[in-house]
């Protein structure tokens, strides 16, 4: 097993330590399932037509019709359709009892003042039948789905103005770092912006998670560990950008060796972002990520993301495309996972954007896409396939 590997057996055997909370439907999208959802009545809810239209007996398609009335969506028949008769209905109407076939409006001919013939002898019966999409009592959801945009509509259907959710957590993210500016000041010459921070509040608020704080600080020992301690009292994760490898100043697996916290791993085996930390003590998790923005991005998606998501009880598996590279790739040493920021183009190929490294920022702005580069693979030619995760 390579660091990668092992790192994902390591995710897998993590022991979810959500709490729960009900919460009103509106504000569900992206949260955690906690409850299975159950179909309390078949859907569609009764024979509904699939368009506007005639509703009649198939075996009377052939004939003059006589219209009895017309029924719209949420009006039931009145009058029992008989032998070459039938109703004009319009979609999502409920099909007489006694109908078996809807014909299309178009394929209507008006014969006199309230009859009507079908030209189109083929057609469908154009029905929607009660309980196709799901019965009564189905399972519809399983408890640890992400709820995304088209299981809301789901939840709806089913029911649940109010849904058990994984509560969500508090998360504070700290910069460090004695060369990095506020976005809006002018950096003096040996310093930078701080440009993590607002990557991984996104990367957070993406994941519908609450950060409850943002901190930029120096590289002072005493500093940190001391606003990393308050950050631990109001807080569930803290992720840490910077300070997270060998370096003289980098201080967070020392402070966290110092406070007994249980570190998983110091290294993820990922080209870029091979220094990572992620630990634990009494329940609250901490992450070190690197300081450059490519790394953090990579460290966050690959590793921070699914472990986040296993301890609030999530099914997650993240979206890997195989695909067609439109060029070659090389690459000199071959003993990490290699992650690559790429465009998927509007062939589907994987299109090579220009990219210098783990803090060329700008390369995250042409990618849509991340390719991953097994351990021993340095070379990949054009027309071969790897896979890809979407951005």
């Amino acid at each position: 097993m390579n660091q990668f590997e092992i790192i994902q057996d390591k995710i897998k055997q993590l022991t979810p330590c959500y709490l729960t909370e009900k919460v009103g439907l509106e504000n569900v999208y992206n949260r955690i399932l906690q409850e299975n959802v159950i179909a309390d009545m078949h859907m569609p809810p009764f024979n509904k037509s699939a368009m506007d239209g005639y509703a009649c007996r198939y075996e009377d398609i052939a004939n003059n019709l006589e219209v009895l009335e017309v029924i719209n969506a949420g009006k039931m028949a009145t009058n029992k359709v008989g032998k070459n008769q039938c109703v004009k209905i319009m979609t999502g109407a409920a099909v007489p009892a006694e109908c078996d076939c809807v014909f299309m409006v178009e394929d209507a001919e008006k014969i006199g003042k309230n009859k009507v013939r079908c030209n189109n002898q083929k057609t469908k019966k154009n029905i929607c039948y009660q309980g196709e999409d799901y019965k009564k009592g189905e399972q519809l959801l399983s408890k640890g789905t992400i709820i995304n945009i088209s299981q809301m509509a789901v939840l709806a259907g089913a029911g649940y103005s109010e849904v058990v959710v994984s509560k969500q957590p508090r998360v504070t993210v700290i910069a460090t770092g004695s060369e990095l500016v506020a976005p809006e000041q002018k950096p003096n010459p040996g310093q930078i912006r701080n440009s993590n921070s607002s990557q991984v509040i996104a990367q957070l608020k993406k994941m519908n998670l609450n950060v409850v704080a943002s901190l930029q600080l120096k590289d002072d020992y005493d500093i940190i560990t001391e606003q990393f301690n308050n950050a631990l009292e109001t807080s569930d994760f803290v992720i840490l950008t910077g300070g997270a490898s060998v370096g003289d100043f980098d201080f967070i697996p020392e402070i966290l060796q110092k406070q007994n916290f249980n570190i998983f791993w110091k290294y993820t085996g990922i080209k870029p972002g091979n220094p990572m930390t992620c630990s634990e003590k009494n329940g609250k998790y901490v992450f070190g990520l690197s300081g450059n923005p490519v790394s953090s991005l990579v460290q966050f998606e690959l590793i921070a993301k699914p472990v986040i998501y296993k301890l609030l009880g999530a099914e997650y598996a993240p979206m890997r495309i195989k695909a067609q590279l439109n060029f070659d790739y090389r690459r000199k040493k071959a003993d990490r996972l290699a992650i690559v920021p790429v465009l998927i183009n509007d062939q589907g190929k994987i299109q090579e954007i220009p990219f210098h490294g783990s803090a060329h920022i700008n390369a995250l702005t042409m990618a849509n896409a991340l390719l991953e580069i097994p351990l021993g693979i340095s070379t990949i030619n054009s027309g071969e396939f790897g896979y890809v995760r979407p951005l």
